[in-house]
């Protein structure tokens, strides 16, 4: 029973975001503290970014913490770069958005997230952690970027699960890229994790874009500038000859029905193209039309990989005369025609998906659960 209500919840809220995508509505908001990073990702090159920009005072913030508030905002992601960064915002942006009903996430690298930190966010409110974790031990850092990055996980995640004590906040979950550099190790993770009080584990696809597509994106004389790009100069993307290896690892999980739940609902929405070659099917997104990203300093954007095509700034602007305006139609339509071709290499449409999508999706799962559904090759 708990089952079919969490499924019904689920669509219920799906047909929702469906009216909103199509009235340009926002429901939820990715909001950058900072670009700066802590950490040297192979996968990512956010870290690369060498401007620091004009980044908002805690006050201002809060004040666009407001802004998102009034206009209905129900979710604010305290994105980074590192945004521990701001330790002089974070807390207080949390605990207002707590205040103003708004939900909080906030993905960490937990570099530094030490126990201080932890028993801070903790008290502010903080909804759900998304602790960003690849591999376990030296294997883990190695894919960070930096030495005794597996250590700062493994401590945050034990404060986190110590010091909210019997409470149920923050939810904790692990999040791990798969690419060529850890895919094998994905059980000895989740063994790892199976000690802990972890809500879930979601192992995501590996995002990479491509340089053609990038510069066919264009608009406005704005190019768009994804972050979830090789840092390294390599590819990592899985190869054809592994491919098979990986999907006999993902059957062979799903089989042992480990203890924490694993959400491999992205790989219902890929295909060999997407481990190859890193491309997804062309949809109307619903990022661009329900999700509010915020920059460092106050920019409205529709895409988080379009920092400088701005719609409005919240320091000066209500939302209600940003989000929906002729500049963000522009995009829209641009987008919709299939105008932007790196919305080819773009994974985040498969954390929003639409009505029909997740119908699918818990056909498929009900299918799988009675042997005539095999999603992929796994």
């Amino acid at each position: 029973m708990n089952l079919v209500t969490g499924i019904c919840r689920e669509l219920a809220s799906e047909a929702g975001r469906e009216v909103d995508h199509l009235r340009v509505r926002a429901l939820d908001s990715i909001c950058f503290l900072t670009y700066r990073c802590t950490s040297m990702c192979r996968t990512c090159n956010i870290w690369q970014r060498q401007d620091g920009g004009d980044e908002m005072s805690c006050a201002q913030w809060l004040e666009a913490c407001a802004k998102l508030s009034m206009y209905g905002v129900r979710s604010f992601e305290i994105f980074g770069g590192d945004a521990l960064l701001r330790k002089d915002a974070i807390f207080e942006v949390t605990r207002c958005c707590r205040e103003q009903g708004i939900a909080t996430y906030f993905p960490t690298n937990a570099n530094l997230c030490d126990r201080e930190t932890v028993r801070q966010l903790i008290a502010a409110g903080l909804g759900t952690v998304y602790l960003s974790l690849d591999d376990i031990e030296e294997a883990n850092d190695q894919v960070r970027g930096v030495p005794g990055a597996f250590a700062k996980v493994r401590d945050a995640l034990e404060n986190f699960v110590e010091l909210r004590g019997g409470g149920e906040l923050p939810h904790i979950v692990v999040c791990t890229t798969l690419s060529d550099l850890n895919f094998r190790n994905l059980p000895r993770l989740i063994e790892f994790l199976e000690h802990y009080p972890v809500n879930a584990i979601y192992p995501r696809p590996l995002g990479q874009f491509s340089r053609a597509n990038v510069e066919a994106s264009g608009l406005d004389g704005k190019l768009p500038e994804p972050y979830f790009a090789s840092s390294d100069g390599a590819s990592h993307l899985i190869s054809s000859s592994d491919l098979g290896a990986m999907y006999r690892m993902i059957d062979e999980i799903k089989k042992k029905k480990t203890r924490i739940y694993v959400n491999w609902r992205p790989y219902y929405s890929t295909t060999d193209d997407t481990f190859l070659r890193g491309e997804y099917p062309l949809r109307k997104c619903r990022i661009a039309t329900t999700v509010v990203t915020v920059n460092p300093n106050g920019d409205v954007v529709p895409c988080p990989f379009f920092r400088s095509y701005v719609l409005g700034n919240l320091r000066c602007s209500e939302l209600e005369e940003i989000w929906g305006n002729a500049k963000h139609r522009m995009f829209l339509t641009a987008q919709q025609k299939g105008n932007l071709a790196i919305c080819r290499n773009c994974n985040a449409c498969s954390y929003y998906t639409s009505l029909p999508e997740t119908f699918r999706y818990y056909a498929q799962r009900a299918l799988e659960r009675i042997g005539l559904y095999h999603p992929g090759k796994f």
